[in-house]
């Protein structure tokens, strides 16, 4: 592996089994994760006691459910870029820290203006948070499990859905909606003190950076303890050159087409997701199915995503990605628009959510890994970044644009054929890109073929 003084790190974390130094990274950028989708959550199932506490009625809550939504969106824009230029770590402990503070702060809150600016700074740490754990995780994961690594991880968003749902209920009747609270916040303040003890820089990250000997070897001698080196050791990653980290990167050396593609499938894709999930209670009530199934309607989409994430990470690993994604997405959006026919159907409506889940939800984990391993370290976080603003930015969208759908007389035949069709122009950009990239090798392509960056 050091052939010469020189060191290439990308070989390194790629040919070498995964170190307890690396799973440590994985858990605690997981753990993030978790209470990521916890924070996300908690606002809604505690908004009436909330309202009731300050004597407002909840259906005046829509900028406070739209505030994190947007704070999401403002974080994600605003960390990718700058965790491109200062480092992951350093943004992602940030981020964590403000998304706890934040959470502890709410049931301090003591009127609706500060409510609604509370949940909107939370947003902005949980949108940072996710951009920068994706980065940091895919640039220590090896290219042999990188895209079941980013699934794995992100899937950790809904299953803090799921752990906000079932602690909410087991705290709110005994100890109040400020307990839920209580454990949003301080739980990842405790997660930051962590990482700041044992998560490094990503040492990508450093190398594009021109880190010096002591801080490159350090974290070379946790991954390879056999592997000897000097203060006249070179540093390098085979990677692509990227001139300056900035937003305008994202469109210069060819990536325009890229971007624009990906802004497009996170759209599209998220604001199908979000909308379809928001959406399902009240047309299942329409539909007449008793609200009491409800629930299980819902957890049977999100059990899918949870299944289907691994899977589908785990097939872009071994496989052609793009052709899972693809497959996934236009399974799902069979089975999305199958929704609209199903919903006579509690056991059929349950196994359409289920299928929609497991092959769209699963695939849309499998696009953020893609879009993760599309841009050089350099501008790493700034592509995920924006993409994920764009996909927050259609998750704000999709409500209200189904609220007016449906008002105006729209049949859910149409209305999830409606969904189903934004997947299959999701769909349509992703062929888009894989026919760009040149189909199944882009990921190696991209990390093996291009110039070398050194320290």
């Amino acid at each position: 592996m050091n052939a010469g003084n020189t060191i290439n790190i990308t070989s390194l974390i790629d040919s070498r089994p995964i170190t307890n130094y690396q799973i440590r990274v994985f858990l605690l950028c997981a753990s993030a994760a978790l209470m990521d989708g916890y924070d996300s959550v908690i606002i809604g199932i505690t908004a009436p006691a909330i309202a009731n506490s300050l004597g407002m009625d909840v259906k005046t809550f829509g900028p406070v459910f739209s505030a994190a939504n947007v704070g999401f969106m403002l974080g994600a824009l605003i960390v990718g870029p700058l965790a491109d230029r200062f480092g992951r770590r350093s943004l992602l402990i940030s981020s964590v820290f403000v998304f706890g503070l934040f959470a502890l702060l709410t049931p301090m809150s003591g009127s609706y203006a500060h409510l609604v600016i509370f949940r909107l700074l939370t947003g902005i740490g949980l949108g940072g948070a996710a951009v920068t754990f994706v980065s940091i995780s895919t640039e220590y994961a090896p290219l042999r499990v990188r895209a079941t690594i980013v699934a794995l991880m992100w899937t950790m968003v809904p299953a803090g859905n799921v752990v906000g749902g079932v602690l909410s209920s087991a705290l709110m009747p005994e100890h109040g909606w400020m307990s839920v609270y209580y454990i949003g916040g301080i739980v990842p303040i405790g997660i930051g003190l962590l990482m700041i003890a044992l998560v490094p820089e990503s040492i990508s990250f450093l190398v594009v950076r021109s880190a010096g000997y002591a801080e490159l070897s350090g974290i070379v001698r946790r991954l390879a303890p056999d592997l000897s080196q000097s203060p006249s050791t070179g540093y390098f990653i085979t990677e692509e050159k990227v001139a300056r980290a900035s937003v305008a990167s994202l469109f210069s050396e060819g990536r325009a087409l890229t971007t624009i593609c990906f802004w497009i499938v996170f759209f599209c894709c998220w604001l199908v997701l979000i909308t379809v999930l928001a959406w399902m209670v009240p047309v299942l009530r329409e539909a007449g199915i008793p609200i009491a199934k409800a629930p299980l309607m819902v957890a049977a989409n999100s059990a899918g995503a949870v299944l289907g994430a691994p899977v589908i990470g785990r097939l872009m690993d071994k496989t052609n990605p793009y052709y899972v994604i693809i497959t996934g997405c236009l399974i799902g959006a069979v089975a999305v628009s199958g929704l609209g026919f199903a919903v006579t159907s509690v056991e059929a409506f349950a196994i359409c959510a289920f299928l929609a889940g497991f092959a769209f939800g699963g695939a849309t984990t499998g696009v953020i890994a893609l879009a993760a391993a599309s841009y050089p370290t350099a501008i790493r976080s700034t592509g995920v970044g924006w993409a994920i603003g764009m996909s927050r930015f259609g998750a704000v969208v999709g409500p209200l644009l189904a609220g007016a759908l449906l008002s105006s007389g729209w049949s859910l035949h149409y209305f999830f054929g409606s969904m189903g069709l934004l997947i299959v122009i999701a769909t349509i950009f992703l062929t888009i890109l894989m026919l760009k990239a040149g189909g199944s090798r882009v990921v190696s392509k991209m990390l093996k073929t291009h110039e070398s960056v050194p320290s």
